[in-house]
């Protein structure tokens, strides 16, 4: 295996690669050595998963039908606040409105804009210094996710990275909507 395969296979390992990050390693992994990339990550229970239109791929676990043969998942799924998840649907949204208006591949959003849109879906509250410090965190989180990047050019600025399409699909949406209505019915985000 030689050195590109190496390093597509770590970072790989990191989370999502994109292409943009290192154009030599992607080619090797989209290109030359995908089967033996792929080959390498089913022995532990996990596949490749490449978007390459979107310029990127990650690892997720293998959904085998009988768990007995299952070994113990490498990659967890993760619970999400009602914050979060909320900022997810809505930085989709962007994704979507942004590739119908625009031939570019960056999708890039102010924080400000961020903040308008979630204070929308909000509960009114009075004390405004707390509400932007929870917008605050909630933007930190998704961040820490690999769904937002901030740009150094640009102090309030940030890219909405492509990979979320692949976190916020269809059944995604579906148990949003969900937990959504158990939400306005009972008070409570689980």
């Amino acid at each position: 295996m030689n050195i590109d395969a190496r390093v597509a296979i770590t970072t790989l390992l990191k989370g999502v690669f994109y292409k943009s990050e290192n154009e030599k390693a992607w080619a090797e992994l989209s290109e030359n050595s995908f089967a033996v990339i792929k080959d390498y990550f089913e022995v532990i229970g996990l596949e490749v998963s490449l978007d390459e239109t979107d310029g990127y791929a990650y690892l997720k676990s293998i959904e085998y039908e009988d768990e007995k043969d299952a070994p113990p998942k490498l990659v967890q799924k993760r619970e999400l606040t009602y914050k979060v998840s909320l900022l997810c649907v809505l930085l989709r949204k962007e994704i979507v409105e942004f590739d119908m208006q625009s031939e570019n591949t960056r999708v890039i959003i102010e924080k400000e804009d961020i903040q308008k849109e979630l204070l929308l879906y909000l509960p009114q509250n009075f004390n405004e210094v707390k509400v932007y410090k929870e917008i605050d965190a909630t933007i930190k989180k998704v961040e820490e996710l690999g769904f937002l990047k901030k740009l150094t050019n640009q102090e309030n600025a940030y890219e909405i990275k492509r990979s979320l399409k692949s976190f916020v699909d269809a059944s995604w949406l579906k148990d949003f909507d969900e937990k959504l209505q158990a939400y306005k019915e009972n008070g409570k985000w689980s």
